[in-house]
């Protein structure tokens, strides 16, 4: 009865070893997976990060290229000013010499 005893002790051993073995080895792969999903997660972040960066600087360059865009239409209008005077003083200048030689002859 003993031997009987002893060999159900024995199994039940080796099977309880076999199913903390089998435990472990669930254990170690639950770990992996764990460490690997906060892998993904930093790297998200740090994604995240960068798109927020870079909406920043597009935002920057938009601020910049809007504050050219209304100093080109500014000297833009300055320059139409300017040409049409450069037009009256040009056309009086003609008909002032004009008039002269007229005069003249």
């Amino acid at each position: 009865m003993r031997e009987v005893k002893q060999l159900d002790v024995d199994g039940i051993a080796d099977m309880s070893e076999d199913r903390l073995q089998r435990i472990e080895e669930k254990l170690d792969k639950l770990a992996d997976v764990i460490v690997g999903m906060a892998r993904v997660e930093e790297k998200i972040a740090d994604l995240e990060i960068r798109r927020s960066e870079s909406h920043e600087r597009l935002n920057r360059m938009s601020r910049k290229m809007d504050k050219i865009d209304s100093e080109v239409v500014s000297m833009r209008e300055r320059m139409n000013v300017m040409t049409k005077i450069m037009w009256v003083i040009g056309a009086g200048i003609i008909t002032a010499l004009i008039t002269h030689f007229q005069e003249m002859l």
